[in-house]
């Protein structure tokens, strides 16, 4: 599937395992497609809709102004689009902080509505994903066929872009491909995280099943209890998923995860 061409075979999601809505990822089969407002980063869907400068000339504003006139006013004959164009190249609101503002405000709410995220990453030993996201060490990390879960999930899957400047929206750009910038680019202070996202489309806060076959590896935290190790063996077995799971500990000469195949 040249859509998954580059896409790790299996990608990974950190759980708490002690959240029960955590739990339900792997003991009820489900995904959660989370909108932008529920992350623990603030520039999420929240990086300004702002307009490459060098695109700003008179010449492209006064066609911007034409082509918004032609699809907002398709009634309009020639003469009352030529005099839209040259009343808002006036105001030059293309420039106007005040209506960039609301432009980004109107941009973040749309966002936070539509888009459904579902986080993965490449790496189930990566020491700080279980600090912050395995609670402590304490959590579980599941793998999952990329083939499949692309299947069952659908929408885009691309890996994060990590980037010390934003993204701009091209003048004449698709704004549907700058939200899919927006949501698939982040500070590189989030680089260890080594991020691919499904961006999915009307799909905010959207709970999706996902069938045992997906699971592919699972992950037990160092610091996870032994009897709940114990109940996630026993669940994997009942429920005959054809799975590997890795019990991880700390290594004793290096700063690193090392992992036993236990099942």
């Amino acid at each position: 599937m040249k859509i998954l061409e580059g896409i790790p075979n299996i990608l990974y999601k950190y759980r708490d395992y002690t959240n029960d809505f955590n739990r339900r990822t792997l003991f009820d089969f489900e995904l959660f497609l989370s909108s932008t407002s529920m992350f623990n980063d603030p520039y999420e869907g929240s990086i300004p809709f702002e307009y490459d400068q060098e695109d700003l000339t008179i010449e492209n504003i006064f066609l911007k102004m034409r082509k918004m006139a032609m699809k907002k006013y398709s009634e309009w004959d020639e003469a009352q689009i030529h005099d839209y164009c040259f009343k808002n190249q006036r105001n030059e609101f293309l420039k106007d902080d005040a209506h960039i503002e609301r432009v980004n405000q109107k941009n973040r709410e749309d966002i936070d509505k539509i888009f459904g995220i579902l986080s993965l990453t490449k790496q189930p030993l990566n020491y700080l994903m279980w600090s912050h996201y395995g609670n402590s060490h304490n959590g579980i990390c599941l793998g999952f066929d990329a083939t499949i879960l692309y299947k069952v999930v659908g929408g885009t899957i691309s890996p994060v872009v990590y980037n010390t400047e934003m993204p701009k929206m091209k003048l004449f750009g698709d704004i549907n491909d700058f939200h899919l910038k927006q949501l698939s680019t982040k500070s590189d202070i989030w680089t260890y995280e080594e991020e691919y996202r499904i961006v999915k489309s009307f799909a905010a806060k959207q709970t999706i099943s996902y069938p045992k076959e997906m699971l592919k590896e699972v992950y037990l935290g160092c610091k996870l209890p032994f009897q709940e190790k114990l109940k996630i063996i026993d669940f994997i077995k009942d429920k005959g998923i054809d799975c590997r799971i890795y019990e991880l500990s700390l290594n004793k000469k290096v700063f690193k995860l090392d992992s036993s195949n236990i099942y």
